[in-house]
């Protein structure tokens, strides 16, 4: 697998500074390249000259034609053409730009193919974030056990990473707009044909990007999830509840379950890293959800380089196909997504590998994520299993919300290569909302009894 050369330097300093010692923000010289050679959020402003284009400010304008109401989401791309077709007969000649659960797709499914399309550079970068990503630049850090992040707000907190770690708190931490309203299903596909599917109703809000309150305002929690169950019967009525802190070390994952059945809103500790995730009928972990959530503990995370790569970018036509008329066997039939439904790019990546740490338990041993450098979205990751073998490739899809020019990632595909089969988490029904209820009682063990239905 091919990466960039300039970054290595950055690998070798990562590796030397280990993991448990406190990193000081980048110096003002560095900083500045926020304002020049780099975008707001950090990625690099120019092209390859060739396929990848210069960053242009993303979407920052309502496209014409755009509606407020409706079911489905402008797409700005959908005159682009496809410019080529990767498919299991010429994947090779494409590997340097393919991931291993990418060619494992290919190696596996004669019929899986990747139609790529014209580079779209679509991630925007608001203003006031921006500048908060170049004061975050100047002052923010890990804290000494890497597991929390200080003097950061509002903004990527590490726009020119040193280390892995920070690269994955930065996609913890990316824009994403100010927290989410929608209602999405989720989508378990066999290889003997059978399907089973669960949808729920999930509201966000992320304090850590409230521009009203401020940095002062901060409450040290940068994501609440209120999310409640209304399919199948046996789970309609449950909710959960999960508040996640910006400093897992003083401050775990604080998490509710309310099941119908049992009338009681209980403490759930174990809705984190590796514990199944029901929606997914066992073929992803909670940990697997955004494609990485939660504290980076289990792992010792090393800064690869950056890639080109083959990613899913401005998957319009994907999100929107159920509300277009599309039926669910036909977007989602057996052993992969729809390859008409989906649209491929070239974007530069970081990538981060995990190595589950000595005498921590997980059931992916590695893991490989590569994350958008535009965004900060993680888009690709391969996990691996106690022997070495890739058992699970995941690849989310990302779209840009207009209202907030924000881009953020909806419908996981999570493939298990080992037995073929796969699921979709989050595919939206209807329109996306871009903001949740903010209000900080909403989200309380107190307002589940009062929210649940059954």
């Amino acid at each position: 697998m091919k990466f960039k050369t300039p970054i290595l330097p950055l690998v070798i300093t990562s590796l030397l500074m280990g993991s448990g010692s406190a990193l000081a923000a980048v110096s003002a010289d560095e900083a500045a390249k926020l304002k020049t050679s780099l975008t707001p959020m950090g990625a690099e402003r120019a092209g390859n000259g060739s396929d990848i284009p210069a960053w242009d400010g993303g979407i920052t304008q309502v496209p014409a034609g755009y509606q407020a109401e409706g079911p489905t989401l402008m797409d700005p791309y959908a005159n682009d053409e496809v410019l080529y077709t990767v498919t299991a007969s010429n994947y090779a000649e494409h590997a340097d730009y393919l991931t291993d659960g990418q060619k494992k797709m290919f190696e596996k499914y004669p019929g899986f193919r990747m139609n790529v399309y014209p580079t779209r550079r679509s991630a925007p970068a608001p203003q006031w974030v921006a500048e908060n990503t170049y004061q975050n630049a100047l002052n923010a850090k890990l804290n000494d056990s890497g597991l929390g992040v200080e003097n950061a707000f509002g903004g990527i907190p590490f726009p020119i990473p040193k280390r892995g770690l920070e690269v994955i708190w930065n996609h913890n931490l990316r824009w994403a707009g100010q927290g989410k309203d929608t209602r999405y299903i989720n989508y378990s596909v066999y290889t003997n044909g059978s399907r089973s599917e669960s949808s729920a109703h999930v509201r966000e809000y992320y304090p850590f990007y409230n521009k009203s309150s401020g940095k002062e305002g901060f409450d040290g929690n940068f994501m609440k999830l209120f999310l409640e169950y209304t399919a199948p019967v046996r789970r309609k009525g449950e909710v959960i509840l999960v508040i996640d802190p910006i400093n897992q070390a003083e401050t775990p994952r604080q998490a509710w379950q309310y099941i119908p059945g049992q009338r009681r809103v209980r403490r759930a500790p174990t809705l984190s890293f590796d514990t199944p995730n029901p929606s997914s009928n066992g073929m992803s972990t909670y940990d697997d959800a955004f494609m990485f959530n939660g504290s980076p503990e289990r792992y010792d995370w090393k800064l690869v380089g950056k890639q080109e790569l083959l990613v899913p970018y401005n998957s319009y036509k994907l999100i929107n196909a159920l509300a277009e008329g599309a039926s669910k066997e036909e977007l989602f039939p057996v052993n992969f997504i729809n390859p008409d439904y989906e649209r491929w790019e070239k974007h530069r990546v970081w990538v981060i590998e995990a190595d589950l740490k000595e005498g921590q338990r997980h059931v992916y041993a590695k893991r490989r994520f590569y994350i958008d450098e535009d965004s900060w979205s993680a888009l690709i990751s391969d996990s691996y299993d106690g022997r070495g073998e890739l058992w699970r490739f995941n690849y989310a899809h990302p779209i840009t919300f207009y209202d907030q020019n924000a881009l953020a990632i909806r419908s996981l595909a999570q493939h298990d290569i080992l037995s073929g089969d796969y699921t979709i988490l989050e595919h939206s029904l209807g329109r996306y909302k871009t903001q949740g209820p903010s209000d900080d009682d909403f989200y309380t063990p107190q307002s589940i009894r009062q929210q649940a239905r059954r």
